[in-house]
């Protein structure tokens, strides 16, 4: 069983890569054309993989609110990459899928995805055994923590956790 410490390293080390994520994804990159932000760009992705998904169903998805997927999907319909239509019979449903230039800058980001990989690859250091070790890590930390905070809602409890009290942190 792994210690405290090694998990409260791991969740640190998680906080300055989501840090390093957070300042990529300022820099908009061209798709074939179209320059997208990291976040339009994995949204365009996910509505690729998951064609007529709706709107609420991208939201739980991406871990996003409604009002941030839809502020995102408004972008992605103004650039003319995407089309969101109402589902027959459900008023308040909207259905999303690509339209044709929305393939294609979801088929250059993919390229942009797998070029930035194999720079990565041929940087990082890592061997492959060790990137499969950090994958499958990473997928149990995903799996754990989908599970146990946002698929409830509710923030992780501890039984042993106790707040201090205000004169305790002085």
């Amino acid at each position: 069983m792994p210690t405290v410490e090694e998990i409260s390293k791991m969740i640190e080390q998680l906080y300055t890569m989501d840090r390093i994520i957070s300042a990529m994804q300022k820099k908009p990159h061209d798709y074939g054309g179209e320059l997208l932000y990291a976040n339009e760009a994995h949204t365009l992705k996910a509505i690729a993989q998951s064609e007529g998904i709706s709107q609420a169903e991208l939201s739980g998805q991406m871990f996003r609110t409604k009002g941030a997927t839809s502020v995102v999907v408004d972008k992605l319909v103004e650039k003319g990459l995407v089309v969101r239509t109402r589902e027959d019979g459900n008023q308040r449903r909207y259905l999303l899928t690509l339209t044709e230039r929305g393939w294609a800058v979801h088929q250059a980001h993919l390229a942009y995805d797998e070029a930035h990989a194999a720079w990565a690859a041929q940087h990082l250091g890592l061997s492959e055994a060790d990137l499969a070790g950090v994958n499958r890590s990473l997928e149990q930390v995903i799996q754990f923590y989908s599970e146990h905070y946002l698929r409830s809602g509710q923030p992780v409890t501890c039984l042993l956790y106790t707040s201090p009290s205000p004169r305790d942190t002085r």
